[in-house]
């Protein structure tokens, strides 16, 4: 009897399943400038956030606004599994950070999860870092955002 032999491939994030947000399209879909405009809507979470007398503008300033809208959110149970957020906050995070971090840019995973490239190459995983921040009480998005300063 032959013994077939396999290796088992780890996917890894960049090419698993896409979590949460994933982006696909026609040639060209992927340009930074092009995924801006995709992503950087956020409509569900600029109404969300005018619903309780925040106006979102892309501004630094406006991070630790949401994240006070963030904490009294999550206080409040009634939500919980009603509306998931952190795909918008995601997209609100790497939008200022695209706006205001000279050299980052949008860019797609080969699974079509969007990320933040920074200048250096690194790629930010802006959906997961939110969920952190809004499942298990990570860091603000203000800290993080203040950390990529530095």
């Amino acid at each position: 009897m032959k013994r077939i032999r396999f290796r088992r491939r780890w996917m890894g994030p960049k090419h698993g399943v896409a979590r949460g947000v994933s982006v696909y399209g026609s040639p060209g879909f992927d340009t930074p400038e092009r995924l801006e405009e995709l992503i950087g809507s956020c409509e569900r979470l600029r109404n969300w956030s005018l619903e309780r007398g925040l106006a979102l503008n892309d501004d630094p300033e406006s991070l630790s606004l949401l994240d006070h809208r963030l904490d009294s959110w999550n206080a409040d149970p009634s939500h919980h599994g009603k509306i998931d957020l952190s795909n918008e906050v995601g997209a609100y995070l790497g939008n200022v950070i695209v706006k205001h971090i000279d050299g980052s840019q949008w860019k797609v995973w080969p699974n079509g999860h969007p990320v933040i490239q920074l200048r250096a190459g690194k790629d930010l995983d802006v959906t997961a870092i939110a969920n952190e921040r809004i499942n298990h009480s990570g860091t603000s998005l203000e800290s993080f955002y203040s950390m990529l300063q530095l």
